[in-house]
Formats: structure tokens, C-alpha cells, sequence
């Protein structure tokens, strides 16, 4: 009786480790879903603020991470691209000659934390573009974002 103990204990620990991996990899999966759709929804969002907001405003970056993904950083994950009307990249924008803004989300990396498995999975590219609006010019002159 004494060694059926000890086996009831090595069993348990397999089939414990192995269900604590399978509850750490569903939580993982969420959170990776969680950060691709926040990461959809804020590259839209960004968009539409490139639109209507001054040329390279500083909020239209920040605009992406609204809903707090971990560690997201706007200054290397973000990236503004204004366009002509054949949808060239202009290297100096005037509100004149832009025609389209496109905002993207790249190389975002989402660091996994399931037990014995330290990695990474790299998200795709997030890319909206929008026709520009006013590009934070008004009848009563350039407003502020």
C-alpha cells in the first residue's frame, strides 16, 4: 500500500505539470488574440487620427497602444507614411500634396510566458490606409489634434 502512495504522487505530478502547461498555453492564447485584435483596432484608430489631425502629430502614434498592450512602443512599432495620389511615399508632405495617410504596426514582439517554454511570437503588419481629411486644417485656421 505504502508504494502505491509514491506512484499515486509521480502520477500526479506528470499529469499536474502537463495540465498546468495545457492552462498557462490557454491563457497565452488569449492574451496573444487579446493583443492582435488591440493592435488591429488601435492601427484603425491611428489612422483615422492621421486623417483629420496635423501632419506628424505626436498623438496619432500614441493613438495605436489605447488599449495597453505590453510592451508596445510607439517610437519603433509605429510608423506614419503619407501618400500621393498614385500612392507613392512622399519623403516631405505638405498638406497640399498628400492625398492618402497610412498608418502601420510592425515588428511587435509578444513575449510568452507559459512554464519551460521561454519565447516569443511575432505579430504580422497592421496596416490601414484612409483618404486624408482635413489634416488639422479648418476654416478658422490649423487646429491642434
Amino acid at each position: 500500500m505504502k508504494k502505491m502512495r509514491g506512484l499515486y504522487m509521480v502520477e500526479f505530478a506528470i499529469v499536474g505539470s502537463l495540465l498546468l502547461m495545457l492552462l498557462f498555453g490557454c491563457l497565452e492564447f488569449g492574451l496573444v488574440t487579446y493583443s492582435m485584435a488591440a493592435l488591429n483596432e488601435g492601427t484603425r484608430r491611428a489612422a483615422r487620427l492621421a486623417a483629420v489631425c496635423p501632419l506628424n502629430d505626436p498623438k496619432i502614434t500614441s493613438a495605436v497602444n489605447f488599449m495597453g498592450v505590453y510592451g508596445f512602443n510607439n517610437a519603433t512599432n509605429v510608423l506614419v507614411t503619407y501618400l500621393d495620389a498614385s500612392g507613392a511615399t512622399l519623403t516631405a508632405p505638405t498638406i497640399g500634396t498628400v492625398i492618402y495617410v497610412k498608418v502601420s504596426v510592425q515588428a511587435y514582439t509578444i513575449p510568452l510566458v507559459i512554464p519551460g517554454l521561454s519565447q516569443s511570437i511575432t505579430s504580422p503588419s497592421f496596416a490601414v490606409t484612409l483618404p486624408a481629411e482635413s489634416l488639422g486644417v479648418s476654416n478658422a485656421g490649423s487646429t491642434a489634434c
